[in-house]
């Protein structure tokens, strides 16, 4: 009897059905390009809900970061419980059934007879997985990890390196038979594709045969050159006219980029002369029905008049707090709105937030109150807030014994300035300054604007400083580098924030229409990182296009600045 007992007890345990010892929530290694919103779709949870499980863990996180997620098979029989599915391919956001093959170096036929769910399908969904067949054709692998380029007439290799930013010597050792020249037809692998792990960034699809008509419109003042040399009194000191030029002379250079790539630009220069009467007269004189896009004039309020006396696109390139209440539909803002600040910085506090005491500091200007109660309250919808307190300053000054009754010296702190004044930004580090050593404690702003010129960078690097800013130059960057390098060779000088700027404006600008049918086709293709800035459209109906796109940079304590996102 008790043999029998002992065979059937063995028999249950070897079975391959179990409903027993299953877990409620499992591991799951993130591949590259996987997100957290492409994970909770497949998994069938909320966002939220997967941030909750893995605190800390950011919305894009890196390949082979191990997180938690639920257990599909949790309260139901599983069969084979050994499976694996690792050799399965799982579709990322925007991937369809043609982009999937080129990967793979195999044809869209092999793959929907290798899935034959794919056969009643016109394209693959999020978070569908794949079986990934070898492919039959050995040149098809050696290509797909590589940009091609096929030989068309007045192609040549100096042409090609300028086009596809790459050297002659790296084209001719990826492609031997270009020592024999090039030939018409000839498909050739010009650089690796980088692995990009971002959703929505803006891809170039340049169409060469198209002619692009632009007007640069920048307040030159050329009729105050002439009489300062006709007066022998030229103002070396004219401060706009410096922003003027070495707006100019970035614009220049990108266009002259894009030029090298292959694109033909026809570019019309008008001075505004920081004049609203010859403005009307550039309005009244001159053609716009051929012109693409109208960059400037510099400063909004013109811009913006300037959008409503032509039918054509124009890019606003500086920012102005009248941005937000003045618009039009073919007024592009090419600077972020206080708005996309804020935005980014809770954004990004909500997702990290795991119960810390929030400190809100603001000063008592009348203008900055709707701001600090909104703010407030939008952190107080943070999931399982703690506690969230506001100290003023009383005349800019804020007494440490305040400080004392809000802090949790025994917990983690963030202070959240909101305030523009140097002396309450003074108070709050001075204050800080008690706690750096032995409180966990860090500090947040919606800028990092001249209230902080006096504080010293090393201190905030302690606070683990985060902030928001529309510009961030990384001179470790190789692109930035070159960018230095060939700005110095041609102009004979470091170029300013305003040539940089000069040049991301118009370089973005520029290499989207050139990609797209139209401009405002190519401010919808997502995001693009330039020099120093970040380009990301939304539009609301019947207003603007406005760039989003924000960094968020953290000083760190050795001293770094890094991109946070």
């Amino acid at each position: 009897m008790n043999k029998i007992k002992l065979l059937l007890l063995f028999l249950f345990l070897s079975t391959s059905i179990v409903f027993a010892q299953q877990k409620k929530y499992v591991s799951y290694v993130v591949k590259k390009g996987e997100t957290i919103k492409s994970i909770a779709k497949v998994y069938h949870i909320s966002k939220r809900d997967l941030r909750r499980l893995n605190p800390g863990v950011s919305k894009k996180p890196r390949a082979n970061t191990v997180i938690i997620v639920p257990n599909k098979n949790f309260g139901k029989a599983v069969t084979n419980i050994n499976k694996v599915e690792d050799n399965l391919y799982i579709v990322k956001p925007k991937e369809t059934l043609f982009g999937i093959s080129r990967k793979f170096g195999i044809t869209i036929e092999e793959l929907k007879a290798a899935n034959p769910i794919l056969k009643t399908k016109e394209d693959v969904k999020i978070g569908m997985k794949l079986v990934i067949p070898e492919p039959t054709s050995t040149q098809a692998k050696d290509s797909i990890n590589y940009v091609l380029h096929t030989v068309v007439i007045d192609d040549t290799i100096f042409n090609l390196t300028r086009r596809y930013e790459v050297t002659e010597e790296s084209l001719l050792n990826l492609n031997p038979i270009l020592k024999e020249g090039l030939k018409l037809g000839m498909l050739l692998k010009i650089k690796p594709i980088e692995d990009v792990e971002e959703e929505d960034l803006f891809k170039e699809k340049i169409d060469f045969n198209k002619e692009l008509n632009v007007v640069l419109m920048l307040p030159y003042q050329l009729n105050k050159f002439t009489d300062s040399i006709r007066n022998k009194s030229f103002e070396r000191s004219n401060t706009l006219l410096n922003y003027t030029i070495d707006f100019h002379l970035g614009a220049a250079m990108a266009i002259d980029s894009l030029r090298q790539k292959g694109l033909t630009i026809n570019v019309t220069y008008m001075d505004t002369e920081k004049s609203n009467y010859k403005l009307q007269y550039l309005v009244n004189k001159n053609d716009f029905s051929e012109t693409d896009v109208v960059i400037g004039p510099l400063f909004y309020d013109k811009a913006h008049w300037l959008s409503k006396h032509i039918n054509v696109p124009v890019v606003a390139p500086l920012f102005s707090k009248k941005q937000g209440e003045m618009s039009s539909g073919n007024l592009i803002q090419s600077s972020p709105n206080i708005e996309a600040y804020e935005n980014k910085l809770l954004t990004y506090m909500e997702e990290i937030y795991k119960g810390e005491t929030i400190v809100v500091v603001n000063d008592e200007k009348p203008e900055n109150q709707s701001k600090l109660w909104r703010i407030v309250n939008k952190l107080k919808a943070f999931d399982s807030i703690q506690n969230v307190t506001v100290i003023k300053s009383k005349d800019g000054f804020i007494a440490s014994k305040i400080f004392t009754k809000k802090m949790d010296t025994l917990a983690k702190n963030w202070v959240f300035l909101i305030s523009n004044d140097k002396i309450t930004t003074a108070a709050t580090v001075n204050n800080l300054k008690t706690y750096v050593e032995d409180v966990d404690v860090r500090l947040f702003a919606l800028n990092k604007g001249e209230n902080f010129n006096n504080v010293n960078n090393s201190f905030l690097g302690k606070l683990n400083f985060v902030f928001p800013a529309s510009e961030f130059l990384n001179i470790n960057d190789v692109k930035v580098q070159r960018f230095y390098k060939k700005y110095k060779s041609k102009n004979y000088a470091l170029p300013t924030k305003y040539a940089i700027r000069g040049f991301d404006v118009t370089y973005d600008t520029l290499i989207r229409i050139a990609s797209a049918e139209s401009l405002e086709d190519g401010l919808k293709d997502g995001k693009s990182l330039r020099i120093a800035r970040v380009f990301d459209y939304d539009k609301k109906l019947f207003g603007s296009f406005r760039n989003i796109g924000v960094f968020l940079i953290q000083y760190t304590k050795d001293l770094d600045a890094i991109i946070l996102e």
